[in-house]
C-alpha cells in the first residue's frame, strides 16, 4: 500500500525536491477520501512542479435492493498455509547496471501503443481499467469526473466498442464510490465504498464478461470492509484487508468467510498473496508468497539495504538505500540488478513490469525526448517512456484502475488518448 511518505518522495523526486504549493495536501486529501489501495493517479509534471491527483470513481445508477451481511464468522475449509521460517538473504554484492536510455514507448513496443477515443458517443468520459487481451482494453464510462456508470470494452484492432453493462449503486446509499475493477475468467467484478462516511462499509458486484446485468453479492461492515484489493474466481469473489487477511463470498451470495491461514496476507492476483517482514510503515519488504489454493509458501530473499521490495510472479522491485535507485531481482533472489538513474514507484504493472521515474539530470525537454515516467521490463531489459515532457506546460498521464496490477498507462488531451497496453508486450 502506498503511504503518505511515498507520496512525498514521489513528488519530490519528480520536482527536483521542490514540494508543489497545495499539490501534496490535495493529493493526500484525495487519497484519504477514496480509501483505496490501487487508485487512478494522474500526475502533472513540469521542470519544477509535480501535482499528484488521486481519486475514486462513483456510480450513478439506482434501483438495486440492498443486501445485508454480517461481518464474517465462518471460515473456509481451505488448508492453512504451511509454517515457514523466512531466513534473511545471504550477503551479496549488487553491481550497478549501466545507465539506461529512455525511448518513447511507441518506439520500444509499437505493438502495444495505440490511440482511442477519450469519451463514448454520449459524451461520457472513458477511464481505462486494464488490458484483457493484446488489443482489448476494459473501460469505465463516467458521466462526470469519478461518476462511473458503465463498463465497456474497446478493441484497438477494429476500433469497435462493446458495452458490457451498467455499474449500479445500491439504493439509498449516499456518498457511494465504485472502487477497483477486477477481471476474472467469466466475470468482471468490483467493490464500492462510502469513503466520506466514518463507518467501515463495502459492497461487491459481478457482471458476466460477455455482458448483461450486474449482480450485487452483498455488503460487509467493520474490519472486513477495509478492502485493499479484490479477486474473482469461478465461484467466489475474494478480497484482502489493508491490515492483512483474506475473505471471500460466493458468487451466489451468502455469508462472507475468512480464508483460513490468511492472517497477515495481502492479495496480489488470485490465488497469490504476500506477507511482509517487520519494518517501518511504507518501507516494508515482501518476504513470502503464498498460494491460497494449495497452501504452498515461497520464501522471497531480500537484497541487502533494500526497502519496499514488491514482487510479481517472477520478478521483484525495491528501492536501494541512500537514493541508490531501483533494485531488480528474480523472486528466488537471483539476477540482482541496480539502476541508480531510476526511482521506484512501488506499484507493479501487469505480471512483471515496473513504473519508474528516470533521473532527468540536465536534460532539456525543448531539445530532446524527456519522459516524466517510464516502464521497465526485466525480462527483456527494455524501458519505454510514458508521454513526453513539455518545456512550458504540465505533462499528465494515468494508470489503469484495476484491482490486480493493471497493464495500462495512458496519456494525452482532447478527443483522443494514447494507451500503452502491456498485455500486448511479448518476451522477445
Amino acid at each position: 500500500m502506498r503511504s503518505e511518505e511515498d507520496l512525498v518522495r514521489t513528488l519530490r523526486a519528480g520536482a527536483g525536491h521542490v514540494t508543489p504549493s497545495g499539490g501534496l495536501a490535495a493529493a493526500v486529501a484525495a487519497r484519504r477520501r477514496t480509501r483505496r489501495r490501487r487508485q487512478w493517479a494522474g500526475t502533472a509534471l513540469a521542470a519544477a512542479s509535480v501535482v499528484l491527483v488521486a481519486g475514486g470513481m462513483a456510480a450513478m445508477w439506482q434501483g438495486t435492493p440492498s443486501v445485508s451481511l454480517r461481518p464474517a464468522v465462518a471460515v473456509t475449509t481451505m488448508p492453512p498455509a504451511e509454517e515457514v521460517t523466512v531466513q534473511p538473504a545471504e550477503e551479496v554484492t549488487v553491481q550497478p547496471a549501466e545507465d539506461v536510455t529512455v525511448k518513447p514507448a511507441a518506439e520500444v513496443w509499437p505493438e502495444a501503443v495505440f490511440t482511442m477515443p477519450a469519451a463514448a458517443s454520449d459524451g461520457w468520459k472513458y477511464r481505462p481499467v486494464t488490458g484483457i487481451s493484446p488489443t482489448e482494453v476494459l473501460l469505465t464510462a463516467e458521466s462526470s469526473f469519478e461518476k462511473a456508470g458503465r463498463l465497456e470494452v474497446y478493441d484497438a484492432s477494429t476500433g469497435d466498442v462493446r458495452v458490457v453493462g451498467k455499474m449500479p449503486a445500491p439504493e439509498g446509499v449516499k456518498g457511494y464510490y465504485v472502487q477497483g475493477v477486477e477481471v476474472g475468467e467469466e466475470h468482471f467484478a468490483w467493490y464500492g465504498t462510502t469513503p466520506n462516511n466514518s463507518d467501515k462499509w463495502a459492497d461487491f458486484w459481478v457482471i458476466p464478461r460477455e455482458g448483461g446485468t450486474a449482480r450485487r453479492l452483498g455488503e460487509v461492515t467493520g474490519d472486513p470492509a477495509d478492502v485493499e484489493r479484490i479477486g474473482v474466481t469461478d465461484d467466489s469473489l475474494v478480497w484482502s484487508l489493508r491490515q492483512g487477511g483474506v475473505y471471500r463470498i460466493s458468487l451466489s451470495g451468502g455469508q462472507a468467510e475468512k480464508v483460513e491461514g490468511s492472517d497477515g496476507l495481502h492479495l496480489t492476483s488470485w490465488p497469490h498473496a504476500v506477507g511482509y517482514a517487520p519494518g517501518e510503515r511504507g518501507q516494508k519488504n515482501q518476504n513470502r508468497r503464498v498460494n491460497l489454493v494449495t497452501g504452498e509458501v515461497t520464501e522471497i530473499p531480500v537484497p541487502p539495504a533494500t526497502t519496499k521490495l514488491t514482487c510479481a510472479a517472477e520478478w521483484c522491485y525495491g528501492a536501494a538505500a541512500g537514493d541508490g535507485g531501483l533494485v531488480v531481482q528474480r523472486a528466488d533472489g537471483s539476477d540482482i540488478r541496480q539502476f541508480p538513474s531510476l526511482s521506484y514507484f512501488g506499484e507493479l504493472l501487469g505480471d512483471r513490469f515496473a513504473p519508474v521515474m528516470p533521473n532527468r539530470g540536465d536534460a532539456d525537454p525543448a531539445k530532446e525526448y524527456v519522459a516524466p515516467v517510464a516502464v521497465y521490463d526485466p525480462a527483456t531489459g527494455l524501458i519505454g517512456g510514458v508521454h513526453r515532457m513539455s518545456p512550458d506546460k504540465p505533462t499528465g498521464y494515468g494508470s489503469g484502475t484495476s484491482s490486480s496490477p493493471t497493464t495500462i498507462m495512458y496519456w494525452g488531451e482532447g478527443p483522443k488518448v494514447t494507451v500503452l497496453n502491456l498485455a500486448a508486450v511479448t518476451r522477445r
